[in-house]
């Protein structure tokens, strides 16, 4: 069974670029999902993911807003694919909290839907601790699956060979 429930009508996408981020590991001060987020303020909502098969509620909890002293609202965590369409160009941003479980699955249910989809590009983002004054320019690293798809002049790194947790 799969992770994702698509809404109704899918939109007509030309050449469909995925912007993905998930909070956790490697999403510093919240940079990559809050740039996510401003991306797809507007997005429709295209998928959703079941999160409750994917978080774990004792380490993420809902969010409480308590408006003098009465519950007002609660937020629960939610992983969405939402359409925007910027120019003549369709992006599909995928934002959420990092899962706790299913990994796998989740990743070949995401693979599946931009197939689906027609995806034609893949972008992700994080964000990583640097000591950086504020005077100083931050340092913005670029990594991709071909070097064609990285720009002149972008610091392209880490140099050499790196093995992180995935």
């Amino acid at each position: 069974m799969s992770l994702y429930r698509l809404q109704d009508p899918i939109p007509m996408l030309s050449a469909p670029v995925l912007l993905a981020a998930f909070d956790g590991w490697i999403d510093a001060a919240g940079a990559a999902t809050a740039c996510a987020n401003h991306v797809a303020e507007e997005g429709r909502v295209v998928a959703s993911f079941d999160v409750d098969s994917l978080n774990d509620y004792r380490a993420r909890r809902p969010v409480l807003d308590v408006v003098d002293g009465v519950l007002a609202r609660i937020q629960w965590p939610d992983i969405s694919l939402r359409h925007i369409r910027v120019g003549d160009r369709d992006i599909l941003v995928l934002v959420g909290p990092e899962p706790d479980y299913k990994w796998k699955q989740l990743g070949d249910d995401i693979v599946e839907l931009a197939r689906r989809l027609g995806i034609v590009e893949w972008i992700s983002l994080g964000a990583i601790p640097a000591a950086v004054p504020h005077t100083r320019p931050v340092p913005v690293l670029a990594t991709a699956s071909t070097g064609a798809s990285l720009r002149d002049g972008e610091q392209q790194g880490p140099g050499g060979i790196l093995r992180v947790p995935a």
